[in-house]
This record gives C-alpha cells, sequence and structure tokens, in this order.
C-alpha cells in the first residue's frame, strides 16, 4: 500500500498502470492480482486506508453536542487544511475518490446525514439533503484541487466553511461566529499497531509531524 501510495500520491497519480505499480513494489504482475482485482479496486482500499483513521480522528472531535453547523464547519476546516499540511496525502484523496460518491461512501454519508440533521433543527434552510451533499463535496473537492495546484489562501478552510453555510442557509452572522471558532487539534488513534501503515499521520512530510 505504501508503494502505491507513493505513487498515486502524486498530480499524475491517476495515469499508472498495473506495470507501474508492481515495478514500484518490487512485486510480480500475478502478486499484484492476488491483492486487487484491478486498479480500480486498489483505489478503493488504498481511499478506505487513506481516509480511515483521518476521519475517526475527526469525529472523535465532531462527534459532541455540537450543532450541524459547527460539525460541518469544523469537518470542512479539518479536510481543507489536511490537503495543505499533506499534499501527498491530498492528491493521494482526490484520485482515490472519484468514485461513485465524490470523497468515499464514508464521508459522503456522514456529510448527507449532517445535513439531514441540521434541517431538522432548523439550521438550515436548504430542502434537499443530498443537494446540500453535493454542494458541500463537491466544494471540498474542488478547494482541495485549489489547494493542491497553489490557487488557494491561507485562510481558504475558513472561507469555504463559511460559504458552504450560507448555502445551506445558515445566517451571514452565525456563520461567521461558527468558522471564527477554534480548530481543536486532531490527534491519531492510540493503537497505531492497527492503524494504516498510509494513513494521514504515517505519510505526514516531517516538516509537520515534529
Amino acid at each position: 500500500m505504501v508503494a502505491a501510495f507513493n505513487l498515486i500520491g502524486r498530480e499524475d497519480g491517476k495515469y499508472y498502470r498495473v506495470e507501474d505499480f508492481c515495478n514500484a513494489a518490487s512485486v510480480a504482475r500475478g502478486t499484484f492480482y492476488n491483492y486487487f482485482n484491478s486498479i480500480a479496486d486498489l483505489y478503493s482500499i488504498l481511499a478506505d486506508e487513506l481516509s480511515a483513521d483521518f476521519n475517526d480522528a475527526v469525529h472523535e472531535v465532531i462527534d459532541q453536542p455540537l450543532s450541524a453547523a459547527t460539525r460541518t464547519a469544523l469537518a470542512i476546516r479539518y479536510h481543507i487544511k489536511a490537503a495543505m499540511d499533506n499534499p501527498s496525502w491530498g492528491w493521494a484523496i482526490v484520485h482515490t475518490s472519484l468514485g461513485s460518491e465524490v470523497l468515499g461512501p464514508v464521508v459522503s454519508m456522514q456529510a448527507k446525514q449532517t445535513i439531514v440533521e441540521g434541517i431538522a433543527a432548523g439550521e438550515f434552510s436548504i430542502r434537499d439533503a443530498e443537494l446540500g451533499k453535493a454542494l458541500l463535496l463537491g466544494a471540498a473537492l474542488g478547494n482541495t484541487l485549489d489547494v493542491l495546484h497553489g490557487r488557494a489562501t491561507p485562510d481558504c478552510p475558513e472561507r469555504l466553511a463559511q460559504s458552504i453555510l450560507l448555502a445551506l442557509g445558515v445566517s451571514s452572522e452565525d456563520a461567521a461566529a461558527i468558522v471564527g471558532q477554534p480548530l481543536p487539534e486532531l490527534r491519531p488513534r492510540n493503537d497505531s499497531a492497527s492503524a494504516s501503515p498510509v494513513n494521514f499521520w504515517a505519510v505526514l512530510p516531517a516538516s509537520k509531524s515534529d
């Protein structure tokens, strides 16, 4: 998985063949197919490996008695900041998550559920949770690419979160107050032995992990 990450975590990471992954891992083509049915299968598994520990850490923070708007803003800020801190991880997330669900099924499901809760609580005026999810995840993906291509400003996590809250129907005053809240530090899981070798912290650049 680490060899696959080293290829996919690049701007051109979507263009590799089975042979490229085999060469990177120093394994035969047959060995590749002992583990994966196709490149699409590899990308799907790698997407889970890349995001699972990070999503767990995010939900350690947001699975609290917080408003849906606050949880939405925190999740957006964490994901965009992660791409800023760890571009290789960001590229790998982009390349592996463009399947049936933008940014993967787990993130998609969680985003929709939060929007459903926000609508039910009267926090969001948008009526269609599926549309709200598409708006949120599409904007997050686009902003991630802006980050990776060097087009984003340092405050883009907060600006994006505020814009999405406004689009979901949060008032300007409330949206500004929510994104102005401190962003608690994310911490990796304690049971490091069970963590993926390509989780966010395992592949964090040395300058960011000190």
